[in-house]
């Protein structure tokens, strides 16, 4: 197996990863946040906002000679308040297919197109692929943490109101 493979097969699991992480939680849960972290909400939504910026980043990469790309930062007046938690995690899903289908037609050579990372100086189109599947280990690792600590907050609350009867 290939590295670029392993790579697509990172990248094509964490959709169904983040959804299985979330697909029980009602919007309450999800929109609860650790002090000073964020909600499996917000990180949902970052997910789904970040996927097609960093499609057109690579695109960029291989439609430019060495083009300068800028760092994709966290944007919360990027997505809908409203939005429940399962759309944000079908939203990411879809944008992460779109991105696997443009990354599947890649020849070999073109992994290796450079590209000057804004915050992280020479790069290529493959350093980008792994910094994506890096930011997708980062976040999901971050949703498990987060389900932790809500976890422990209910039982919390459930042992205080027992004790307070």
């Amino acid at each position: 197996m290939t590295q670029r493979s392993v790579l697509l097969q990172a990248l094509a699991s964490t959709p169904a990863d983040v959804a299985r992480l979330v697909r029980a939680l009602d919007e309450s849960a999800a929109a609860w946040r650790p002090e000073g972290g964020w909600s499996c909400r917000e990180v949902v939504a970052h997910l789904a906002h970040i996927e097609p910026l960093t499609l057109a980043r690579l695109r960029r990469v291989l439609a430019e000679e060495t083009p300068t790309v800028v760092a994709l930062l966290p944007d919360p007046a990027a997505h809908d308040p409203d939005l429940p938690i399962a759309r944000l995690a079908e939203h990411f899903q879809i944008a992460r297919v779109e991105t696997l289908d443009s990354l599947h037609e890649i020849s070999p050579g073109d992994w290796q197109r450079p590209a000057i990372h804004a915050a992280k100086g020479r790069t290529t189109l493959r350093g980008l692929v792994d910094d994506l599947v890096a930011h997708d280990i980062e976040h999901t690792s971050q949703l498990v943490t987060i389900l932790g600590q809500w976890r422990a907050a209910q039982r919390r609350l459930a042992a205080s109101s027992e004790s307070g009867q």
